[in-house]
């Protein structure tokens, strides 16, 4: 692969470059707040062309727009411009589709994991199974390196499975102490359920090593690798003076949330005993960028990481970034049913034009949400919506003429919604081609997978690079 760096250096280049430009473009779209489309007039900022067209356009085919992987027959004329558009996404963005694949357990048949799967899905719900699972098993390629290192950890679910399904020394390190209390707990429940069905596992403790969990907070902002090695080796019993490959770790990430990521990506570098990072990310709106960094702080920012796109000043902002972080899957099959539901995105926009009239101050104000619009009228969402913050929307604003003609346009609102999360996977596509740019410019070998059912977890490509 060394051979192809360059090239691929090129390709990513040239297609985040070509990115850039429709973000540019479309920017207007890209970073509108759907609670503003009434109040700033959302609608009437689409191209008059689209405007035409989406206002005829059922919205049952709207999911069309979701879905530009592959050409398929259209049922709708649409603007020339939207359809160029999807197809330079086919062209940009990454793919989201998990390959086909009839290898159903490539790895030992006699693996604990999938022999006693059962006792390893106790009390873990079906998205963090599948994530869980498919990421352990991926790790379980990973033959040159035995020993990995996963940095928040939480109450340890992924170190458990890797530990004891799949045989690997897992050294966790999570900040939240309670955290770790739970994990060494669930670690004991666990380990004593497995013995009752393996008993062979008691006599396989060369093999098979209990997770290390440590309460603490590693200083990802000024990284000492030396330090951090050493931290390692006290946790994990290893003398300086072993074999020289005794420490050699890989360096792994189940959802690091905003900047742990590209922190992660520079500890892998740092460090000279780490072989291999593996992260499957998420937050992107929590990545901190250039101008959120004082003039008074070192602290290295999370957007952008190469040089390439830091040199020609790209820029996301946090509208793009959070939009990145949709269940686009998700979205498009609430469109293909009972899209009625969706009018809820009418009712915040409509209850949000109030709210900046009356209280400027409370403008984005965190609602209450989980309020689902075909169970309650919009008085009574208004009511519940605004509990906590201090407010009360007069029923004259609720029953207005203005506000039910609002209302009547929802479908508008749907309409604008799902044009905009169109954008949704170049906005990931840039921000993964940034880390993986990022990662190659450092001399690595890099790559990026598809691990997961999109529909289960959303953000489901993994980052994987070697040293």
């Amino acid at each position: 692969m060394d051979g192809n760096i360059p090239r691929l250096q090129a390709e990513l280049q040239q297609k985040i470059s070509e990115s850039r430009k429709i973000v540019d473009l479309y920017r207007p779209i890209i970073d509108a707040y759907i609670v503003d489309f009434f109040h700033l007039n959302h609608w009437n900022s689409l191209p008059s062309s689209w405007i035409r067209c989406f206002s005829t356009i059922p919205i049952e085919h709207l999911p069309a727009l979701l879905s530009f992987e592959s050409r398929k027959t259209e049922t709708t004329v649409l603007p020339l411009t939207v359809l160029t558009l999807r197809s330079l996404f086919r062209r940009l963005v990454h793919t989201r589709s998990k390959p086909k694949t009839t290898e159903k357990h490539p790895t030992d048949p006699n693996c604990v994991y999938y022999k006693q799967s059962n006792l390893f899905h106790k009390s873990v719900k079906l998205k963090k199974r599948h994530e869980i699972e498919q990421f352990a098993t991926n790790c379980s390629r990973e033959n040159n390196c035995r020993t990995l290192v996963d940095i928040g950890s939480g109450q340890g679910n992924l170190a458990r499975t890797l530990a004891y399904g799949f045989g690997f020394r897992v050294c966790c390190l999570e900040q939240n102490e309670s955290f770790v209390q739970a994990a060494r707990q669930k670690d004991a429940e666990l380990w004593r359920r497995l013995l009752k069905h393996e008993p062979k596992l008691q006599n396989t403790t060369t093999t098979t090593a209990h997770p290390v969990h440590l309460h603490e907070k590693v200083n990802l902002d000024h990284i000492d690798p030396n330090a951090f090695e050493q931290l390692l080796r006290d946790a994990l019993n290893i003398e300086k003076g072993q074999h020289p490959d005794a420490l050699q770790f890989g360096l792994i990430g189940l959802h690091p949330c905003g900047d742990l990521a590209p922190s992660l990506l520079r500890l892998f570098l740092a460090c000279r005993e780490c072989r291999f990072i593996k992260l499957v990310c998420c937050c992107y709106m929590k990545l901190s960028c250039e101008s959120s960094i004082s003039n008074g702080e070192l602290k290295e920012y999370g957007f952008p990481l190469s040089d390439f796109c830091r040199r020609t000043n790209l820029t996301l902002s946090y509208e793009a970034r959070e939009m990145a972080c949709h269940a686009i899957e998700q979205y498009r099959e609430r469109l293909s049913g009972d899209y009625h539901e969706l009018k809820i995105h009418a009712y915040r926009a409509a209850i949000e034009s109030i709210i900046v009239r009356l209280r400027p101050d409370l403008k984005h104000a965190g609602l209450k949400g989980g309020i689902r619009a075909t169970e309650v009228s919009f008085a009574e969402y208004c009511q519940r919506a605004v509990d906590g913050l201090g407010i009360t929307v007069p029923e004259s604003d609720v029953h207005s003429a203005a506000t039910q003609s609002r209302l009547s346009r929802w479908e508008e609102v749907v309409k604008f919604y799902t044009i905009r999360l169109m954008f949704a996977p170049l906005i990931e596509t840039i921000v993964l081609y940034d880390r993986w740019l990022f990662l190659l410019e450092q001399g690595t070998n890099a790559r990026i997978d598809v691990l997961f059912d999109p529909y289960l977890s959303p953000r489901n490509h993994v980052i994987t690079a070697y040293k």
